[in-house]
């Protein structure tokens, strides 16, 4: 009867001149909530009230029953009548209720599932860019949806755009306040879960794990490489690009580049202590910090000193010599409290650099696998859609049960997956100047590890192997590489986890400083 229900909803708000509500209702203004009772003087405010109540109450009704059997009825149609005509039924719906997100999300769901029931023989690629144009056009009109968002970012990541993907991820992830999944879902109900939270992590999980499918797919596209393509396009980047691409994108970053690369110049250092007390006040050097604490602000420094020692004075103390012992007992504790405060002080100008290295040569290799000619050539099965928008590895119904007969098309429902926790970029040597050489004793370039599984879901463990297997010297092991256009080399002894948090543990942050060496030739 939902058919005869919507029909009276439309009918009772199209009433041209309706009648004082009052009139046929004795019990008008009788409850809380009717603002104008029985007032003659304001019918026009009781027919207003009528008609947003009879609009409230269509609206819960089209959310709440009209959309999902019409979502029922299509999905029936496609299975009993063919996908051509439930896509042709699905585009129906999403014309009929403009404003809603289920059922225009069903349009770009049976326009996939016509898509996977071609023939085999049929590359997919081209329809799949047609459903993705409804996709794009979703994302856009529904910006806090997540299980639109979830099916853009299969489909791009199936068209083998892998940034976009990944991009399309985050903003899922990052949304602030996502609607409700059970809402929007195909088919109704397959996002299950007892609240909102629960169905939410349900879909990110999802997100994770098309993310991590991601850093496979680069994982394989970088064994694939090179040793030289690897070296001179994806562990090399110049300070002058980096400071150019994030000027597009990040001014933030971008004055940050161009800060390291003044400081350098200036200073020909890296590195640098800040008073934590002064307003970024900078030394180069930690005894000008030491200095500069005892100087500038000795009250400090003087009392943690104090506390250390006994404060009680022996008048025997001069004469038996033991005041020194005292002092003593106390160095080494005044010696670590020094060590700590020179490690939670400093900033190594490398690891900045690093981290946004990191992030540009990460795109630039997901670009690269984009616009590679042989995988943009590479035609897209069923098989490849189904392996995406699966819960399991299942035959693909118009190619894997070819041979079987069987025609039975597995829902685009995906289970909870697996959450990746770190999400660590590549680590990569840093080029400054107009032009660079390589010196002769370079490095050798370490496989990229494919293992991706076993290296916990992290988003970037793969790049993080995107590092220098440095060459064994006589008196020490180390990797070059030049810094020029600012006069000045620097040697970086294994780079393979770099300073970027001075708020690390000792030990760990120790090894790290050890690690980032300058030789001064400016």
């Amino acid at each position: 009867m939902y058919a005869e229900a919507e029909a009276e909803f439309r009918r009772a708000l199209s009433i041209p001149n309706p009648s004082d509500p009052a009139l046929h209702n004795a019990a008008y203004g009788m409850y809380e909530g009717y603002e104008h009772e029985r007032d003659p003087a304001f019918v026009a405010e009781r027919v207003e009230e009528a008609r947003e109540r009879a609009r409230g109450s269509y609206a819960r009704m089209t959310v709440e029953e009209l959309v999902p059997s019409a979502v029922q009825r299509v999905l029936e149609a496609g299975k009993l009548l063919g996908a051509a005509e439930g896509r042709k039924r699905g585009k129906l719906v999403a014309e009929t209720f403009p404003n809603l997100a289920r059922a225009q999300y069903l349009h770009a769901y049976m326009d996939l599932e016509f898509v996977r029931s071609l023939d085999p023989a049929i590359d997919k690629r081209p329809f799949l860019r047609r459903t993705l144009t409804v996709a794009d056009r979703l994302a856009r009109a529904f910006p806090r949806s997540p299980v639109i968002a979830c099916f853009r970012a299969k489909l791009l990541f199936i068209l083998g755009e892998y940034d976009a993907a990944e991009r399309e991820c985050r903003r899922a992830l990052d949304m602030k306040e996502p609607d409700d999944p059970q809402l929007d879902c195909i088919p109704v109900g397959s996002i299950s879960g007892e609240n909102l939270g629960a169905r939410l992590v349900s879909l990110a999980c999802e997100f994770h794990e098309l993310i991590n499918k991601i850093l496979m797919v680069a994982a394989d596209y970088w064994d694939s490489m090179s040793g030289e393509r690897r070296h001179d396009s994806f562990l090399r980047v110049r300070s002058d690009v980096l400071q150019d691409e994030y000027s597009k994108v990040d001014p933030l970053c971008a004055f940050t580049m161009s800060d390291v690369r003044s400081f350098v110049r200036e200073h020909k250092s890296w590195k640098f202590w800040i008073c934590p007390i002064c307003d970024r006040k900078r030394f180069v050097d930690s005894g000008l910090l030491l200095s500069h604490m005892c100087g500038k602000h000795p009250r400090a420094v003087l009392p943690r000193l104090q506390s250390l020692l006994d404060q009680a004075l022996s008048s025997e103390a001069s004469e038996e010599g033991g005041f020194l012992d005292g002092f003593a007992e106390a160095l080494p504790r005044i010696q670590e409290l020094w060590h700590n405060f020179l490690k939670a002080s400093m900033l190594d100008y490398r690891g900045v650099i690093l981290e946004l290295a990191r992030s540009f040569l990460w795109r630039e290799l997901k670009k690269c696998m984009t616009e590679d000619p042989q995988l943009a050539a590479k035609r897209i099965s069923a098989t490849d859609i189904d392996a995406i928008f699966t819960t399991e590895a299942e035959p693909s119904h118009a190619e894997g049960d070819h041979e079987t007969g069987g025609n039975e098309q597995p829902s685009q429902a995906d289970g909870a997956l697996i959450v990746s926790e770190d999400h660590k970029e590549s680590k990569v040597p840093i080029e400054h100047g107009e032009s660079s050489e390589t010196p002769a004793n370079n490095t050798e370039l370490t496989d990229l590890v494919t293992s991706v599984a076993e290296s916990g879901n992290d988003l970037y463990a793969t790049l993080d192997k995107l590092d220098i297997d440095p060459k064994i010297n006589e008196n020490n092991q180390e990797s070059e590489f030049q810094v020029e256009g600012e006069s000045s080399e620097a040697t970086v002894t294994n780079m393979a986890d770099p300073a970027t948090s001075m708020a690390e543990s000792g030990n760990d942050l120790d090894v790290k400083l050890e690690n980032l060496q300058i030789n001064r030739n400016f």
